[in-house]
């Protein structure tokens, strides 16, 4: 989740709680709940964060590609290559932006 986190986010962050409190046969107090939503959410920006920085690399990788291929030394290709390399690191902001 980001700064962003929309209040349903939280909700659906905090029924998890409780249904995992409840599988587990714990007794569910709000204190207990919000502790674990909060752990849920720590966890789940980690991995989207870490997906996230995964998902930059490749558009990174794909800029380089386009930006090193053959086409992109030759007249009639250096312009597709070079849009192709722009998008792919446009998408790659875009995505680190989230």
């Amino acid at each position: 989740m980001s700064s962003e986190k929309t209040s349903a986010d939280a909700a659906a962050i905090l029924i998890l709680a409780h249904e995992i409190l409840y599988e587990i046969g714990m007794p569910a107090s709000e204190g207990t709940a919000q502790r674990i939503s909060a752990r849920i959410e720590e966890a789940v920006t980690r991995l989207v964060g870490r997906e996230r920085e995964r998902c930059v690399a490749i558009c990174k990788r794909r800029a380089t590609l386009w930006s090193n291929s053959t086409m992109a030394s030759s007249p009639l290709g250096r312009e597709e290559s070079r849009a192709r390399a722009n998008e792919a690191t446009y998408i790659a902001d875009a995505i680190r932006a989230g």
